[in-house]
């Protein structure tokens, strides 16, 4: 008979499945509907709409992301465009952060198969307690990388909660920041504004990277000098 623990997890893996088919059913049915086409405008729009409730509207969205993989750019740029560079920032922060705990939870719930096979090959010293919320905090940094699959890779390693969301927390608010900057700036593109956040987001690839591959290095350093572990 199967153990309680697994027959948890396999409860968890069918839960997760009608949570993922509902949700995406209730966003494919209201894009049909009111043919909501996926820009930042868009979100912006849609966020407007409600009024008073739509900081929380934002945040939830960003929250429940992971489960219908909406693109991430769309709603840092639409945050700055509907609520302006500090508060897109602050909204976008925060959900976002909700998304990786979210994701965080569901990986480490439904264990390491869950995800193993795709994450943990392609980012191996995310297992290394010492490395690991370091590069969590320089990939959640970069803008073109998919942070839900590093979100899903740090769940399965011995990253502990709190760490993790504290590199989360920190990678992607100077994200949030260059992306909700130019959102706000973006309807006059021949702006200082706009100009400025061209040269944020480049910045915000080139500086990542460099911190991505010096944090891979000492990652490998430390596993040859501490082969044991």
């Amino acid at each position: 008979m199967p153990s309680h623990r697994a027959a948890t997890r396999a409860g968890l893996r069918f839960a997760l499945l009608i949570g993922f088919v509902v949700t995406t059913g209730v966003v494919a049915l209201w894009q049909a509907r009111h043919g909501i086409p996926l820009t930042p405008e868009a979100v912006r729009e849609f966020i407007a709409d409600w009024g008073l409730l739509a900081p929380l509207v934002f945040i939830a969205a960003w929250a429940l992301r992971p489960l219908v993989f909406f693109p991430t750019i769309l709603l840092f740029v639409g945050g700055g465009l509907a609520f302006g560079a500090l508060w897109g920032t602050l909204y976008s922060t925060i959900g976002g952060t909700l998304a990786g705990m979210l994701t965080f939870g569901i990986a480490r719930a439904l264990g390491r198969e869950f995800v193993q096979a795709h994450i943990r090959d392609r980012f191996p010293h995310l297992h290394e307690e010492r490395w690991g919320p370091g590069l969590v905090f320089a990939l959640n940094l970069v803008p073109i990388v998919p942070v839900t699959a590093i979100n899903y890779g740090a769940g399965v390693s011995r990253i502990g909660l709190a760490p993790f969301t504290l590199a989360v927390l920190a990678g992607l608010t100077p994200r949030a920041f260059a992306y909700s900057f130019f959102g706000s700036s973006m309807l006059d593109a021949g702006s200082w504004e706009f100009a400025l956040a061209i040269g944020l987001l480049v910045i915000m690839v080139l500086v990542p990277t460099w911190l991505r591959q010096r944090f891979v290095r000492r990652a490998r350093r430390n596993r040859k000098l501490n082969p044991e572990r």
